[in-house]
C-alpha cells in the first residue's frame, strides 16, 4: 500500500498500527455473517452442525481476506469522518 495518495498527498497511516481497528471491523462483519449464516442453514434448511461446519469454516478463511482492503478503506473513512483535523493539508 502506498503512504500517500498520489492525487492530493494525503497521508494514510499516522501512526504505526494505525489500522489495527481494520481488523476489529473485518473481524465483525465475519463473526455476524457467520452466525447469520449458521442460523439461516441450521434452522432455516434443516441442515446439522456436521453438514454446515465445512462450508462456514472455507467462508471463515477467506472472506476476511476478501474484505482486508474494504475494511481499511472504512476505518481511514471513519476515522476521516470522526476526526476531520487529518484532512488539514498544513499537517501532511
Amino acid at each position: 500500500m502506498p503512504t500517500n495518495c498520489p492525487a492530493c498527498n494525503f497521508k494514510y497511516e499516522r501512526a504505526p498500527g494505525y489500522f489495527l481497528g481494520s481488523s476489529y471491523i473485518n473481524y465483525g462483519i465475519t463473526a455476524l455473517t457467520t452466525t447469520a449464516l449458521f442460523i439461516i442453514a441450521r434452522f432455516g434448511f434443516n441442515l446439522t452442525g456436521q453438514q454446515v461446519i465445512a462450508p462456514l469454516t472455507i467462508y471463515v478463511i477467506v472472506l476476511p481476506l476478501l474484505l482486508f482492503r474494504h475494511a481499511r478503506a472504512l476505518w481511514l473513512a471513519l476515522d476521516c469522518a470522526l476526526d476531520s483535523s487529518v484532512l488539514d493539508p498544513d499537517e501532511q
